[in-house]
């Protein structure tokens, strides 16, 4: 359980997310620590600044890459004296490897789309066109589509029937028995370009979404997160397909972008969640956010409600002022905040 009265101390392992995660855990910005994703930390100098901030209970904030690492160095600390909030064992393992992603799902009965590490796809007839994903990799890293006759996949890869959808993704956050779920987050149609969802417009709340749907998302998160066994913040995406069925796609037990879109679309401080044990349940949209790949200087600017790393993100309070905020702040000069866009 993350149950403590004391503030956590919080480390935070990709350095993009260092720039904005303190704007996203209200009072408290002095009790982070950016680590990075260098294969080992100096347990020592991490210890030294835990003890500098005071607090025994440290939440790790790991990025895909750093799962394993971090689990390592959470056992270090608690040996060390501390309280450390890791990912679990068990949703670290599905997280990092796509095989053991899909037989979880399959475990559970959730709807997916059929997946193989051979040359056939259960159930589907004639020569499909597949998605050929890395079993251990993340962010569409040696993603392909082939037909499957041309390109049955390697043994570190599974190939997944290519279908036709509208892509989203849910934020849930899991304490033991509490479990809060964020707004769907759109993430646009899939297409045989591939081009993944951090390189497209993503939207929450999306308005013309089927509260059915959303209620079906929001039910099938929650019941993921638990089956993982999943600790803190985890994201779970999904393709909606013609039919209206939600099929999951994978589960990312670590941090993530869509977490700052839904966390500005919420209003909501979202790793204060793991000091503020009263928020439970559903959590709806108070604004509007939107935000579209960006390169350039760091821009965190939350009067404005702006923030910009590898995405630009913006909030309005109707979808129409949050699409021509994204068009003005896109040009938004380095250092400048969104009143001077």
């Amino acid at each position: 359980m993350i149950r403590s009265t004391a503030p956590a101390a919080h480390l935070v392992m990709p350095a993009s997310v260092g720039v904005w995660f303190p704007h996203f855990l209200g009072s408290g910005a002095d009790r982070t620590v950016v680590l990075g994703e260098a294969p080992a930390v100096d347990v020592g100098a991490v210890r030294d600044a835990l003890f500098r901030i005071g607090s025994r209970r440290v939440v790790l904030h790991s990025g895909h890459d750093t799962l394993c690492r971090d689990r390592t160095l959470a056992q270090a600390l608690a040996r060390s004296g501390f309280r450390p909030i890791a990912q679990s064992a068990r949703a670290t393992r599905i997280g990092l490897d796509k095989r053991l992603m899909k037989e979880f799902f399959d475990a559970c009965g959730c709807p997916g789309l059929p997946w193989t590490t051979g040359e056939r796809l259960p159930g589907v007839t004639g020569d499909p066109l597949v998605v050929i994903k890395a079993r251990h990799g993340t962010q569409s890293r040696g993603t392909v589509l082939a037909r499957l006759s041309a390109r049955a996949p390697a043994p570190d890869e599974i190939a997944e029937l290519y279908a036709d959808g509208v892509e989203y993704s849910m934020v849930v956050f899991r304490d033991g028995e509490r479990v809060v779920t964020l707004p769907p987050i759109w993430k646009g149609p899939t297409s045989t370009e591939l081009v993944p969802p951090w390189r497209r417009l993503r939207l929450c709340p999306y308005e013309p979404i089927d509260p059915a749907l959303e209620r079906r998302l929001r039910d099938d998160a929650r019941a993921l997160a638990v089956s993982a066994d999943a600790v803190g913040l985890i994201e779970i995406e999904y393709l909606v397909t013609a039919d209206g069925v939600p099929r999951v796609l994978e589960i990312n037990p670590r941090v993530s972008g869509t977490m700052r879109l839904a966390a500005m679309a919420t209003g909501l401080p979202i790793f204060a969640l793991y000091d503020d044990h009263t928020l439970s349940g559903d959590v709806a949209a108070t604004g509007h956010a939107a935000e579209i790949p960006y390169r350039g200087d760091p821009v965190c600017d939350p009067a404005g409600g702006v923030f910009a790393t590898s995405r630009l993100t913006v909030v309005a309070d109707d979808p129409g002022r949050a699409l021509d905020k994204l068009r003005r702040c896109a040009g938004v000069p380095a250092g400048a905040t969104a009143a001077a866009a």
